[in-house]
């Protein structure tokens, strides 16, 4: 284990400046003759497993995004979602402990400088709240985790697989601070997810089932209802999204 680092905000702006001027960097070489430079490596209190990090897959696959987002949750415990909030801690692990991950994950099948350059920007950096929590090729993953854990502590992995079995379910839950925020509605909408077979077969169906959740939900005290209570609320919520 070794402690959390990150960017000082002048070498996060120098970065995002020079991403034109340092491809080579990020194409083979690396940053490792310049980490040492001032604004590199703020510690943080907060130990974490670079070993860990070292093993992310690069492939483009659901089997592969679930391992990889196992392994930056388990990388970094105790990580807060305040900290996860923070750009510099996620640009700084892109581009020097999760290196080769991101660069193979994102550029290897870019060829031209402008498409190499959009990539770098969108996925070594984490611009804002999409840009940390849908963009950064590693902050996603933590935040893949952190809300499989929110609705389904007890079985995270269930979860996890549920929120990446498509791009659209990951969007109407991960990408939505108003279900995702909501314990009690995340954690009834993965039985759902588990319960009503409809709900996956086509991506549609999800989206569809989400339009009603929304109309429908804005005004009830989930919070205050059983489980029970949610769980027949979500299924006649899935019976009017089918009617629809």
């Amino acid at each position: 284990m070794t402690r959390l680092k990150y960017l000082s905000t002048s070498r996060l702006d120098t970065l995002s400046r020079d991403v034109e001027s340092n491809l080579e960097m990020y194409r083979s070489t690396g940053f490792e003759d310049i980490i040492s430079e001032s604004g590199w490596s703020i510690e943080h209190t907060l130990e974490i497993s670079t070993s860990r990090l070292k093993e992310l897959i690069p492939e483009n696959d659901r089997e592969s995004e679930i391992h990889n987002s196992r392994a930056v949750w388990e990388a970094l415990p105790g990580l807060t979602p305040n900290l996860a909030r923070e750009e510099r801690v996620w640009t700084r692990l892109a581009h020097v402990e999760c290196i080769e991950y991101t660069r193979k994950r994102w550029l290897s099948n870019l060829s031209s400088d402008s498409d190499i350059v959009s990539a770098i920007r969108t996925h070594f950096f984490a611009r804002g709240r999409t840009g940390i929590r849908d963009d950064n090729a590693v902050s996603r993953l933590w935040w893949n985790s952190y809300i499989a854990h929110l609705a389904m502590p007890d079985d995270p992995d269930s979860a996890l697989r549920i929120i990446r079995k498509s791009a659209d379910i990951r969007s109407n839950i991960v990408e939505r601070p108003r279900t995702s925020c909501r314990q009690s509605l995340l954690s009834g909408i993965m039985r759902a997810l588990k319960t009503h077979e409809w709900l996956t077969a086509r991506e549609r169906n999800f989206r569809d089932f989400m339009i009603v959740l929304n109309r429908d939900a804005g005004g009830l005290l989930l919070e205050e209802m059983t489980n029970d209570e949610i769980d027949n609320f979500l299924a006649s919520s899935t019976d009017k999204a089918q009617a629809a």
